[in-house]
């Protein structure tokens, strides 16, 4: 009997551990690190699940770890150093060409979130030639977001500006003392840049702009993202960490931005005008699903603007078989 109780719990824990309809141990947490370029706008919906305690209710403690660019967050994680990389889509196209197999998980942007703004005597992308341009490192997001504008625009990246990779907190002060030309940017920066009379040249927030720049409607620039490695060692964690993020996200969805402002404050650079958060969230998921134009789009501007050299199809890079138990759940 006794042996017949024991195979029954054992049968019962896997279950759960397999569908991921409960959380870990309460009383002792899992504790992951959670990588980031910098404290990124887009990682609202990480922030809330942690504040609001969905994480903690999911049996994880999470560890918020900032580096200077998606590359180096990447870097970490394939070092094993973080668990988990809040970056651009396309950092899972380049490792996969490089025999890296990593999953994005979930996007936390159903757009593209961003704008280049310059300076008021710019007024179009074409007058860029010549000028430098704040764009993070080579083979980053926003290094391929400013490259694919350019290209649009006729300019060649390579040949026609000068790129800067600052990090966020030194993108205002070289704007002022004229080290930088132009720069991507949202939220406080973008904010910041216009109070300083800078003119925005294009900005993914018009959904007009969006199409004709990108050709779709939906691009899942942000993402959360883990390796090959670590889901199958760990699929029970990935699987809690998912569900607390899609949480996060169905409440966000709810509120007001004032509310998202006072409670995000202790992980971005001090609270943000509830303008600024509304201006943010207008790019932002609330299902975190991937869709195959979504991909297309990132896939076909990576290979253009030359970080991978052949199309790489969607599954080879992308799991959202947690999102879907996640979904179902949240019914």
């Amino acid at each position: 009997m006794k042996k017949l109780m024991a195979v029954f719990l054992l049968c019962v824990s896997l279950f759960l551990i397999q569908s991921g309809s409960v959380a870990l141990a309460a009383d002792n947490l899992v504790k992951v690190k959670m990588a980031q370029p910098g404290q990124d706008n887009y990682g609202i919906p990480i922030y809330l699940a942690d504040k609001l305690g969905y994480f903690a209710d999911e049996g994880l403690e999470v560890e918020f770890v900032n580096f200077k660019s998606s590359p180096l967050s990447v870097a970490a994680m394939l070092a094993g150093d973080v668990q988990f990389t809040l970056t651009s889509y396309d950092q899972a196209l380049k490792m996969y060409e490089k025999g890296r197999v990593l999953k994005n998980l979930l996007t936390t942007t159903a757009k593209h979130p961003w704008a280049i703004l310059a300076r008021p005597e710019i007024k179009t992308v074409p007058e860029l030639k010549g000028k430098t341009i704040s764009a993070k490192m080579p083979g980053s997001g926003p290094r391929a977001f400013v490259s694919t504008i350019l290209i649009h625009y006729g300019l060649d990246p390579d040949k026609d500006v000068t790129f800067a990779a600052l990090p966020g907190s030194a993108i205002i002060p070289s704007y002022e003392n004229k080290a930088i030309d132009a720069t991507f940017g949202s939220g406080q920066i973008k904010a910041e840049l216009l109070s300083r009379g800078a003119k925005i040249l294009v900005d993914m927030n018009d959904p007009k702009q969006h199409r004709e720049i990108l050709g779709t409607d939906t691009y899942p620039q942000k993402v959360i993202v883990t390796t090959e490695e670590y889901i199958k060692a760990h699929p029970e964690v990935v699987q809690h960490f998912v569900n607390a993020v899609l949480r996060a996200m169905k409440w966000e969805e709810t509120q007001d931005s004032a509310k998202i402002a006072e409670l995000t404050a202790p992980y971005l650079l001090g609270q943000q005008d509830e303008a600024i958060i509304a201006d943010i969230r207008k790019s932002f998921s609330h299902d975190g699903v991937i869709t195959p134009e979504g991909h297309e789009a990132i896939d076909k501007i990576t290979l253009d603007v030359g970080l991978i050299s052949s199309p790489i199809p969607m599954d080879k890079v992308v799991d959202q078989s947690f999102l879907k138990k996640a979904l179902e759940q949240n019914k």
